[in-house]
C-alpha cells in the first residue's frame, strides 16, 4: 500500500470519527423529540400537528453556547487557547482539500468545517480582544 493511500485512509478515518461525533450532538435532541412524540397520545388533530410543526425552534443563547462547546469538545471552563486548539485540530482534520474533489468525504468535511467555524465564532465573540491577540499579558 502506498504512503499516499495510507495517509488518505487515516484522514478519512479521522474525518468519519469527527463526523459521527458532531452528528451525535445534533441527533440527541432529534432522538429525544422522537421518543416524546411516540409517548404522546395519537389523538391530535391535523391542524394541531401543523401548528406545532410551524413554530420555529428557538434556542436560548445558553443552549447555543452549550451546543458550540459540544461541537468543539471543550469544557465549560475552557480558555481561549483550549478553544482555539480544539478548533484548529478539528479544522485541520476536516479540510476538504485532504480528499478528492466531489467525493462524499469532501462534502462531509465541508459541513464539519462550517459547523466548527460557527462554534468557534460563537464561543470567541464574547472574549476580550486582548486575550485573543496576545493570549496572556503576565508581565513581571
Amino acid at each position: 500500500m502506498s504512503l499516499g493511500r495510507r495517509a488518505y485512509d487515516l484522514l478519512r478515518g479521522h474525518l468519519n470519527n469527527e463526523w459521527d461525533r458532531i452528528h451525535q450532538v445534533f441527533d440527541d435532541p432529534a432522538t429525544q423529540e422522537l421518543a416524546d412524540s411516540l409517548s404522546e397520545p395519537v389523538a391530535k388533530s391535523r391542524t394541531e400537528v401543523q401548528a406545532q410543526n410551524a413554530s420555529p425552534v428557538i434556542q436560548t443563547p445558553e443552549e447555543k453556547i452549550e451546543l458550540a462547546r459540544r461541537i468543539l469538545g471543550v469544557p465549560t471552563t475552557a480558555s481561549f487557547t483550549d478553544i482555539r486548539h480544539a478548533y484548529e485540530r478539528i479544522n485541520r482534520r476536516a479540510d476538504p482539500s485532504n480528499f478528492p474533489a466531489g467525493t462524499p468525504e469532501a462534502d462531509q468535511a465541508a459541513q464539519i468545517q462550517r459547523r466548527v467555524q460557527w462554534a468557534y465564532t460563537l464561543l470567541t465573540e464574547s472574549m476580550d480582544g486582548t486575550e485573543k491577540r496576545f493570549r496572556s499579558l503576565e508581565i513581571e
